[in-house]
């Protein structure tokens, strides 16, 4: 199941995927009157012209549920959308011509995809994109992991929450929200009936009582779906929630990051050796134009090389483009900053860009570091961190990354705050690494690189 790609926007996918693959049958149909096996006479043309949609849809953000649909700015985003994938895909044509198929089907299909996809999307947005009954939710205990489950829930239009249980007696009649703590745990089983409760939560980070235990246990066999409070917040934010967490519940949890399975000891080393190669390659002309830059615009080195921390605590040398004053840190580490006035001129383009990331490649390639995985960060910071944060440690649990789930989700930080901000995405990421989380936050970071989200 994918946990980080919430089921609503998996249906709004694959049903762009069955239109896209609808219409280049319907383009064939209209053009020579008959249905055409497709894949048997354009086969590398169709598949290529699918995933270029899919991935410029994804680039495009249009599976973002917080979109309004009826907005006309939509409509005009979703047709200069299909009009870059069209583009794109001429492109590979031209460029490729023993790929491509007619210029008839080329136009009605891009015709027919634009039609039924905004058709689809349309559908979407006024059957699936909310729940018609939001579900019942109560949950166990008001302290501050219940608080934190409430800031989270509160907003949320699939769910109801009915209120608190908790077994505090101050905390009887409290307030949270616009919910309150309206009885004791021992209430569980008469408030599902009476309260047509469909699903409780239990907030409760320490130990459980037997007789809580029990409760839980009957509600469950009773027809309740029952979920504990970090699974809930994990699937709902894409985030740990750190301070929320206990041994037991990490202990007990699939991770699967640490697996060794064939895609972790095997398929991403192999791809990451493959795309930095190729990224090397290719990024020549500009590794050549950036250097020439740096030198031109300030005095000091091209490169920039700096000692982090990577996986089981190994520390590494981390190359990267000189972005800031050759002299920027001649007092000691400290935390980097939006706007820092230690970046130069062409320092603030490169990083703007990413561009000053192009030599962890060669990071990649030595062993070192992932094309995606948390960060790696300086020896001084670890210690520190590790000490005021929980589990910040676990990071160092596998190969550091030039780009990963925190950095798509969360852009960039330069705090203790932002520090615990991005662990709790850090350790989502490494309790669900598999293929097609990688793929998406690879796409997600082609995103940000072209809109500059997150750039600092």
């Amino acid at each position: 199941m994918l946990k980080y790609f919430p089921k609503k926007k998996l249906i709004l996918l694959s049903g762009d995927m069955l239109v896209i693959i609808a219409s280049f049958y319907m383009s064939s149909f209209i053009r020579w009157g008959e249905l055409s096996d497709m894949r048997s006479s354009f086969n590398t043309a169709v598949i290529l012209s699918f995933f270029v949609y899919i991935f410029i849809f994804y680039i495009a953000d249009l599976y973002n549920l917080e979109n309004k649909f009826k907005n006309e700015w939509y409509i005009l985003k979703f047709a200069a959308t299909v009009a870059a994938a069209n583009s794109l895909i001429a492109v590979i044509f031209y460029i490729f011509p023993f790929w491509e198929y007619g210029r008839g089907i080329f136009f009605l299909s891009s015709v027919s995809i634009f039609s039924l996809s905004i058709l689809w999307h349309f559908v979407f947005n006024k059957f699936f994109k909310y729940q018609r009954v939001p579900s019942k939710v109560l949950i166990v205990g008001a302290g501050g992991t219940g608080k934190e489950l409430y800031s989270i829930l509160e907003n949320n239009k699939d769910v109801d929450i009915v209120g608190f249980l908790d077994d505090a007696p101050d905390k009887l009649g409290m307030a949270i929200g616009s919910s309150s703590v309206i009885g004791e745990t021992g209430l569980l089983l008469p408030l599902l009936r009476d309260k047509n409760v469909d699903k409780v939560i239990v907030a409760i980070n320490g130990d459980i009582s037997p007789g809580l235990f029990k409760c839980i246990v009957d509600a469950k066999f009773s027809g309740a779906e029952i979920y504990d409070m970090p699974s809930i917040y994990e699937n709902i934010t894409g985030k740990i929630p750190v301070l929320h967490t206990n041994d037991r519940w990490l202990g007990y949890s699939n991770i699967y990051g640490v697996k060794k399975n064939l895609y972790n000891t095997k398929i991403k080393m192999l791809l990451d050796k493959i795309f930095a190669v190729i990224g090397l390659i290719l990024s020549a002309p500009i590794i050549c134009i950036t250097a020439l830059a740096i030198k031109l615009d300030s005095k000091g080195t091209v490169f920039y090389s700096q000692k982090r921390v990577g996986k089981d605590g190994k520390v590494f040398t981390l190359f990267k483009f000189r972005s800031m004053e050759a002299d920027a840190e001649a007092n000691g580490a400290v935390w980097a900053k939006q706007n820092d006035s230690r970046v130069t001129r062409v320092g603030r383009i490169i990083r703007l860009l990413r561009i000053d990331e192009i030599p962890q490649m060669w990071n990649v390639i030595k062993g070192d570091m992932s094309f995606i995985g948390p960060r790696p960060e300086r020896p001084e910071f670890v210690e520190l961190l590790s000490k005021e944060i929980p589990y910040y440690f676990l990071r160092q649990s596998i190969k550091p990354g030039i780009t990963g789930w925190a950095q798509i989700n969360y852009g960039y930080g330069a705090s203790k705050e932002d520090a615990l901000e991005k662990l709790q995405y850090d350790l989502f990421y490494i309790k669900n690494v598999s293929f097609i989380l990688d793929l998406i936050i690879l796409f997600a970071t082609i995103r940000v690189v072209l809109f500059g989200k997150g750039a600092r």
